[in-house]
């Protein structure tokens, strides 16, 4: 079998995960799928709510999002400080919110929100590490920069 073009390549051998979408091929990285082993679409739901299934009969959480970045970690954490009744203010930075959300969870009866607010908190603290891990890399590159110039 002889490929033809680029398009033909991304069928070939599995690579690139097949013709999935870009939100299908997220929902199976969230779960702990790798895309990479899927080759249709209609595979990949089948795998998304075989996965489902199992975690919901085995309590496990699922995940609530895979969190894009800072700004829409914001936007869940006052929706869900709205749904608690917390009032934040639009400046308020996300971990004030959690903490406020935290605080509410622990003196009253809010343990419905405690699985989202933990995600939540997690997605915050992944996002903190990958900002580190940039700035550390952008730092060593600088560096290496400096050397080969010579400064």
């Amino acid at each position: 079998m002889s490929i033809n073009s680029i398009g033909q390549l991304g069928s070939y051998g599995g690579f690139g995960g097949g013709g999935i979408s870009e939100e299908t091929r997220r929902k199976l990285i969230a779960l702990g799928i790798d895309p990479r082993t899927v080759t249709s679409e209609a595979q990949a739901q089948a795998l998304i709510q075989n996965a489902i299934k199992i975690r919901k009969s085995s309590n496990t959480p699922l995940p609530i999002n895979v969190c894009q970045g800072e700004q829409e970690l914001i936007s869940k954490a006052k929706r869900l400080a709205s749904k608690m009744g917390i009032i934040v203010s639009n400046t308020m930075p996300v971990e004030e919110i959690l903490k406020l959300i935290s605080d509410k969870i622990n003196r009253g009866n809010f343990e419905e929100f405690k699985p989202e607010y933990q995600a939540l908190e997690e997605a915050c603290k992944t996002i903190k590490q990958h900002e580190s891990n940039m700035y550390a890399s952008m730092n060593y590159y600088a560096s290496l920069n400096k050397m080969m110039l010579g400064l």
